[in-house]
C-alpha cells in the first residue's frame, strides 16, 4: 500500500515527540535539537510537497532515522544515541530543505 510523504512526516512528528520526551534529563542539547526539528516539521507540514511523490524518499529516510533514534533512546544506548541523532538531525534538514521546493519549477 503506498504511503503518503505526509503520512511518513506525522510518523516522523511521533517519533521525534518520543524521542524528545524527558531527554533533557540526559542531555539538553539534544532535547533541544529534536525540539527544533518538531518546530520545522510543524511548520512545513501539509504543504503541497509532502502531496507529491518525491517527498517520499526524503520522509522515509527521516522515519528510518527516527525510528533508529528511538530504539536508543529506549534502550538508554547513549553512546550510540549521540551517532543516531546526528543522522537524524541531518536528514530532517534533507527534508526540510527538500519541503522549501527551491529551484523546482512547476508546469
Amino acid at each position: 500500500m503506498p504511503v503518503s510523504g505526509q503520512e511518513l512526516l506525522e510518523e516522523s512528528i511521533t517519533n521525534c515527540q518520543q524521542i524528545a520526551d524527558g531527554l533533557g534529563t540526559v542531555n539538553d542539547t539534544w532535547e533541544i535539537s529534536i525540539v527544533e526539528i518538531l518546530e520545522k516539521f510543524d511548520e512545513i507540514s501539509d504543504t503541497f510537497f509532502f502531496k507529491t511523490m518525491p517527498s517520499v524518499p526524503a520522509a522515509r529516510a527521516v522515519v528510518r532515522e527516527s525510528e533508529s533514534a528511538l530504539a536508543l533512546r529506549q534502550s538508554e544506548d547513549w553512546d550510540s544515541f549521540g551517532t543516531a541523532i546526528e543522522t537524524l538531525i541531518s536528514s530532517s534538514q534533507n527534508l526540510i530543505e527538500k519541503a522549501g521546493m527551491k529551484g523546482v519549477t512547476l508546469t
